[in-house]
């Protein structure tokens, strides 16, 4: 009996031991599932934070979470010069143009220069027929020194009256009336005088001098036509100074203003360069071209520049010495202004506003706000926060000079 009671409880306790083995097993699966069931929960949330563009956890062992570093592009900021220009197309045009014209009618008898040809002051351009000028002329001395004959005459015949006049052989009448005639006559000299340089200034008229120094234009009449004093023989161009006609689009007038630098070039000389300034801008937009006219003023001693020449001028809208600029795309707009990001050199990134002084396409003008030699993001896959861990993949380095 008492070797039955032993065996019941050994047998007990095997069972007990077994059992207890048994639930530990179990507790050991049930906490592996648990962990198992952390580390697929986390790494679905970084897939789906991945997928949304914001920070993307890493999983580090024991199922510790970090963010990882997005890959960015960097300018690196150096001070330089920086100059925008404004590229435009216009036409050379003389400083005055002169409408060349006879001031009396007649026939031309010739033109002494052809288009394009180069004139100096008092060179004579064309010749009108001179015959029925040279009559008039002819005509007029003839009856100017018939009249000075005849006022010689009536002058012997008043010295004559005075001596008898002296000697009582005359009344005062008759010698006041031989007054009244040398009078008479010396009036119609002087008139015959006048009506002579009349018709030698007609004479004069038949001819067309260059009024100045210049460039002949186009040609509007032949030799053998009859012109009168509203037909144009042709235009002179003052070359000696000449202006550039531009044309601005409406979306560009706020750069403009006067005494802006401008560089000049036409196809004709290949390689030169024609310096000039903005002289003068037209008040009004054309209605539709929208464009605004302006005239650039160039020096043009050697005559080089023709008017009618097609041009290509560049205006230095805007230019700064020894300035902090970045690339535009660098630049973030909001509510408060311009900010950017930095890297630091733990490779974090970093807010910071600045102060901007002028934009283009391209590159902007900061005047405060970043200092020579920080690195400025321009590129990055997605969006940055403030210590955000970056990798810099990049860094541009003065692209603006190369």
């Amino acid at each position: 009996m008492k070797k039955f009671k032993i065996a019941l409880i050994c047998f007990i306790a095997l069972w007990v031991v077994v059992f207890a083995v048994m639930w530990g097993g179990a507790l050991f699966k049930k906490g592996g599932i648990v962990k198992g069931f952390f580390q697929k929960s986390v790494s679905k949330e970084a897939a789906e934070t991945k997928g949304k563009g914001k920070e993307a956890p890493k999983i580090m062992q024991g199922g510790e979470v970090k963010t990882e570093a997005v890959s960015v592009r960097c300018y690196k900021v150096v001070r330089t010069d920086f100059k925008d220009d404004l590229p435009v197309m216009g036409t050379v045009k003389g400083m005055s143009e002169i409408d060349l014209k006879f001031e009396v009618s007649g026939v031309i008898e010739s033109i002494n220069f052809r288009e394009g040809d180069m004139l100096y002051k008092g060179d004579l351009i064309a010749t009108l027929n001179k015959k029925d000028a040279n009559l008039k002329v002819d005509y007029s001395k003839s009856k100017l020194e018939s009249a000075k004959t005849q006022a010689l005459a009536v002058k012997k015949k008043l010295e004559i009256q005075k001596k008898l006049y002296d000697i009582g052989g005359i009344i005062k009448a008759k010698l006041e009336e031989a007054e009244l005639e040398a009078k008479s006559a010396e009036l119609q000299a002087e008139s015959l005088l006048v009506e002579l340089k009349s018709a030698e200034a007609e004479l004069k008229k038949t001819d067309i001098y260059a009024p100045r120094e210049g460039v002949l234009g186009s040609r509007d009449v032949e030799p053998g036509e009859f012109v009168t004093s509203q037909n144009k023989i042709g235009t002179l161009y003052d070359t000696k100074d000449v202006f550039i006609e531009l044309g601005i689009v409406e979306n560009d007038i706020d750069k403009i203003a006067l005494s802006q630098r401008v560089v000049v070039t036409v196809d004709a000389h290949s390689g030169m360069t024609f310096k000039g300034t903005v002289d003068y801008i037209f008040p009004v937009v054309e209605g539709k071209s929208r464009t605004l006219t302006l005239k650039v003023k160039i020096q043009n001693p050697d005559a080089l520049l023709l008017p009618g020449m097609f041009a290509r001028a560049m205006i230095t809208v805007a230019e700064f010495k020894n300035a902090i600029v970045i690339p535009s795309l660098s630049l973030n707009k909001t509510d408060e202004g311009y900010k950017v990001f930095t890297v630091d050199e733990q490779n974090k990134a970093h807010i910071r506003p600045v102060q901007v002084a002028y934009v283009t396409t391209d590159y902007s003008v900061i005047s405060d706000g970043l200092q020579e030699g920080e690195l400025v993001v321009t590129e990055t896959p997605q969006e940055l926060k403030e210590e955000m861990p970056v990798e810099v993949v990049e860094v541009q380095e003065n692209a603006l000079n190369k």
